[in-house]
């Protein structure tokens, strides 16, 4: 039975941002929109008694390319709008080899042992391989988001979605 969802923030929770075409993360505060596809699986999921996650990497403070004041003011949003048990940053670019950047295991690990959680009552739903990595390095039931811009991803994730409301099945499996 599932108690515990890990969900990646950028292209799950909040809107992705095109650069370049590529696809980022919100850099600025006024970029921060969070995704109604979010906001609806949010409200269905409330009365529940799951414990709601978020883990992300946030490589652009690192980068210099974000200022933490702006990833903050983010944070409180989430924090005022929904009820995370814990949200959970790595600010570490990838040469920092730190071990909370996804896909290393770090940060859900950190979250299963600070709270005592089992990894079988445990999954993590993201919109990339290294989300989707990061949770089958620690154990954990993985989902893959299909959005536009990863439907090409190759990546074998335990279940694949194309809107969060979908997770409601796989969580009656």
């Amino acid at each position: 039975m599932i108690k515990n969802i890990f969900l990646d923030r950028d292209g799950v929770v909040n809107e992705v941002v095109i650069r370049e075409a590529k696809v980022e993360s919100p850099r600025k505060f006024i970029e921060f929109k969070i995704r109604q596809e979010f906001k609806d699986f949010y409200e269905e999921i409330i009365e529940s008694d799951f414990n709601l996650f978020i883990i992300s990497n946030q490589p652009e403070i690192a980068r210099n390319r974000m200022e933490i004041k702006d990833l903050d003011l983010m944070t409180a949003q989430l924090k005022s709008e929904f009820n995370f048990l814990e949200i959970s940053y790595c600010l570490h670019d990838d040469s920092d080899n730190c071990n909370c950047r996804k896909p290393k295991p770090g940060m859900i690990i950190n979250i299963l042992e600070r709270y005592d959680l089992l990894k079988n009552e445990s999954i993590i739903i993201g919109d990339s391989i290294k989300d989707i990595n990061a949770g089958k390095n620690a154990g954990l039931i993985t989902v893959l988001l299909q959005t536009d811009y990863n439907k090409d991803i190759d990546i074998q994730a335990d279940y694949r979605i194309n809107k969060l409301t979908e997770i409601f099945n796989i969580m009656q499996e």
